[in-house]
């Protein structure tokens, strides 16, 4: 499976496997399955991580939905410019350029949950939903945390 974000280090389509209540975006220590962080979220609602690419220092963000049944989906992935490890995957979306961003659009790839590996405070792995963000590397700078959707 193809996923852009720097520090993943699998997927996992399994369901959830840290404890959590109604729908919610659930971040999770992989080793403790501890919840770092727990957001109420609505099926179909979009949210994306933000960080800062590590050579380029430039922002990158990967944009989710959650999808009953499915989890996580990966619907699109956008930056500013191609550095090192940032391309397209042939035949999983669709690059388009808006304005400074290169956007690649319609990936609607399924992960389920996928790991991450939080960055340091200067790569500033950060959650965005609506007006909000959390601050993964703040919470969890050099863990390895699952992302995941609650569907209790």
């Amino acid at each position: 499976m193809f996923i852009m974000m720097a520090g993943v280090l699998s997927l996992a389509a399994a369901a959830t496997v840290c404890p959590g209540g109604n729908a919610a975006l659930l971040v999770c220590d992989y080793s403790s399955k501890q919840i770092i962080l727990k957001i109420p979220l609505n099926y179909g609602q979009t949210f994306a991580i933000r960080y800062m690419h590590s050579v380029d220092h430039s922002p990158v963000f990967e944009v989710f939905t959650a999808q009953k049944g499915q989890g996580l989906v990966l619907k699109e992935t956008y930056f500013r410019m191609f550095g090192a490890g940032m391309g397209h995957w042939e035949g999983h979306g669709k690059i388009v350029q808006e304005g400074e961003w290169i956007k690649i659009k319609n990936i609607d790839q399924s992960l389920g949950s996928f790991i991450l590996r939080v960055g340091s405070p200067g790569v500033a792995h950060t959650i965005l939903m609506g007006e909000r963000e959390w601050n993964l590397s703040q919470k969890a700078a050099g863990r390895r945390v699952e992302v995941m959707i609650s569907e209790e």
